[in-house]
């Protein structure tokens, strides 16, 4: 009697581990449904960060590409670098005002490199960048080519005081001479106008020789910055400085770098990786899987299962009678009429017989019948009898007439039948429907192997070998659903995956499946086996709905069975 306590400790075992499974489960899920939410959110804005970063470095290549063709070259009249620079100066300011007000009415925003304001803020940035660099060019233009022009304009300003000064200083000593001529000792005479018109004259010419010494100097200060500017390198061509524009792209660059880092560490990264490395592949590998059984399939059926059609029949044994018998008759003519497989077969063994059987389709047996084994069914046939599973059978000898049953314990649709090959015939057999034979104490089944190397039909069908049962021998045979003998004297055709076999007089050739689609999906072979001549031949009622033959059938144990069928098991 079980013990309560044991019952409810187990149940509650049961209950805990139960428990332990769900917490367990339930942890797993939160943390893969974590992981892989982290894992798409940084997908997603590495996404964006890149969609991002490639608009800005196509703003800052479109920018400095197009900025060159607004700037004035080397020469441009100074009338227009001013108004250029006026251009420039004011798109600045507007630019500035637009990033201004984006900046002000979006304080997060602006400092979120995956959000669409840092997007137009860091583009207005980078045009600002560019223009200023214009300006500033324009800006060395305008004072290279209005420097000189100055200084010049001040040169000839103060030599054309010079002059007019020397003009005067001329004036004075002539009116100086004129006063000595007309008093020429009054002008000495302190007091006297001649004398004081002569001071006045000398003074005026003192100040007259201050301001020449005065514009002298500035004429040879003006040479000298005029020199200075004729010494000035002319400007080059405008180079734009892109590291403005890489810093303002730089945020955008550091939080891909960060977000690279956090993806290497993340579990499901790591997991998702080698899956998108092999997924190329994988995909190629399940297109040839969905697609290589079809073409294969279409080229056995159209190409050479009409060659295989179109070979001439194969005769074995011409020479033997082709005589099978039943139960209830034999099958080598038309009205022989042959006995219906069943379920269950009745036999009956006397003491001068032997029956070899393989133990699972033994029901029972008699008490005073021996028993032992017989490990294989022909020696001279070893590998055959194994893959046949026609090995480890046990023979059964009464000591008087018994009556034994067949059946099978295992296989619902199998029936059985006595196959009685007569004197002088001979029956073309597949081991695999095999399941004992009768036969006189002492004396050994003839059993021969024929192979067909030579015929391109053998190749077409894979059928090499063919293992024929030499009579007097009566075998027990299965099929699946019944097992049918006919003869094949008007000629008949079966489907080749019934098929259990025929007599070796007959002529033996195959036909294609009547159609491709039914090949393809496996509901028949692609040949139905034909015979004809005076003879008969044995299948199953229907094939085994559970085989699947064939090199296509069922991966691996489809290349087996084809194998079985080049050695004609």
């Amino acid at each position: 009697m079980r013990s309560p306590f044991r019952s409810f400790t187990s149940f509650i075992t049961s209950i805990v581990l139960s428990l332990l499974a769900i917490i367990t489960i339930l942890l797993g899920y939160k943390f893969l449904s974590a992981e892989y939410a982290k894992y798409e959110t940084l997908e997603w804005e590495q996404s964006v960060l890149h969609k991002f970063k490639g608009q800005l470095e196509s703003v800052r290549d479109t920018v400095a590409q197009d900025l060159p063709s607004r700037i004035p070259q080397l020469g441009t009249p100074l009338n227009l670098l001013a108004d250029r620079i006026k251009e420039l100066d004011s798109e600045i300011r507007n630019k500035q005002a637009t990033r201004r007000k984006l900046w002000d009415d979006h304080p997060i925003e602006r400092y979120l490199p995956i959000n669409n304001i840092f997007l137009e803020i860091a583009s207005i940035d980078i045009e600002i960048s560019f223009l200023q660099q214009g300006l500033s060019y324009v800006h060395n233009l305008h004072s290279f080519a209005a420097g000189p022009a100055e200084a010049e304009r001040q040169l000839k300003w103060f030599q054309a005081g010079r002059d007019k000064l020397s003009d005067q200083i001329y004036q004075n000593k002539k009116a100086q001479w004129d006063l000595s001529k007309r008093a020429p000792l009054m002008w000495q005479v302190p007091l006297t106008p001649a004398y004081r018109e002569m001071k006045r004259l000398e003074e005026e010419e003192r100040l007259l020789k201050s301001s020449l010494d005065q514009h002298d100097a500035e004429i040879a200060r003006h040479q000298g910055i005029l020199q200075k500017f004729q010494n000035l390198p002319r400007p080059g061509p405008l180079v734009l400085d892109h590291r403005g524009a890489d810093r303002i792209i730089q945020p955008v660059s550091e939080r891909l770098s960060e977000n690279d880092k956090k993806l290497e560490g993340s579990t499901f990264r790591k997991f998702m990786r080698p899956v998108k490395e092999v997924l190329p592949t994988a995909l190629w590998i399940l297109v040839l899987t969905l697609f290589a059984p079809l073409l294969v399939k279409a080229i056995s059926y159209y190409l050479i299962a009409p060659v295989a059609a179109r070979r001439p029949p194969l005769r074995l044994l011409p020479e033997s009678s082709g005589k099978v018998f039943t139960s209830t008759g034999f099958a080598g003519s038309e009205s022989a009429p042959t006995m219906p497989s069943r379920v269950s077969l009745p036999l009956i063994l006397d003491e001068r017989s032997e029956l070899l059987i393989l133990p699972s389709y033994l029901q029972g047996m008699p008490l005073n019948a021996k028993s032992d084994t017989q490990w294989l069914l022909d020696w001279s046939m070893p590998l055959s009898s194994v893959l046949a599973g026609m090995y480890r059978l046990t023979r059964v000898r009464p000591n008087s007439e018994e009556s034994i049953t067949v059946s099978s314990s295992t296989d619902p649709l199998a029936e059985f039948s006595m196959l009685d090959v007569a004197a002088g015939s001979a029956l073309v057999l597949q081991p695999r429907c095999l399941v004992g034979i009768m036969q006189p104490r002492g004396e050994q089944l003839k059993i021969t192997r024929h192979w067909r190397f030579r015929s391109l039909g053998a190749w077409l069908t894979l059928q090499f070998r063919y293992i024929v049962f030499h009579g007097p021998a009566k075998l027990i045979v299965k099929g699946c659903r019944g097992v049918r003998v006919e003869p094949a004297t008007s000629g008949r055709t079966v489907n080749q995956a019934a098929t259990l076999g025929f007599t070796a007089n007959l002529d033996y050739s195959v036909a294609r499946n009547e159609t491709f689609w039914s090949y393809y999906f496996g509901e028949r072979e692609l040949f139905n086996d034909s015979w004809r001549g005076d003879g008969c031949f044995v299948h199953a009622e229907t094939p085994n709905p559970s085989d699947r033959s064939g090199l296509f059938g069922r991966g691996l144990q489809g290349i087996v069975d084809t194998f079985l069928k080049i050695v004609g098991i």
